[in-house]
């Protein structure tokens, strides 16, 4: 019985490692590329779903909202991690 919960442990921590390496990958990106484009880089541009440009003025501190979201989950996805490898 110990054998299939390691195995399905090995299975889950692979998926949640990359899922926390993509989250932090997607707050250095979304934050230099709020940079960029308040610094006036054009061919950066943040819209929303009903084709609404946010402003350039604006991209910072939107961006830190959302990477604020993205951190507290890979914070959560970093305790996961944790617990999954206690077995090992």
């Amino acid at each position: 019985m110990i054998f299939f919960y390691r195995f399905f442990a090995a299975l889950a921590l692979l998926v949640f490692s990359v899922l926390y390496i993509g989250l932090i990958v997607s707050v250095i990106i979304g934050i230099s590329g709020s940079v960029l484009r308040t610094i006036g880089l054009t061919q950066i541009e943040i819209i929303f779903p009903p084709d609404i440009s946010l402003p350039a003025y604006l991209s910072i501190p939107i961006m830190f909202v959302f990477t604020t979201i993205l951190l507290i989950i890979s914070k959560y996805v970093k305790q996961i991690i944790r617990f999954l490898l206690l077995p090992f």
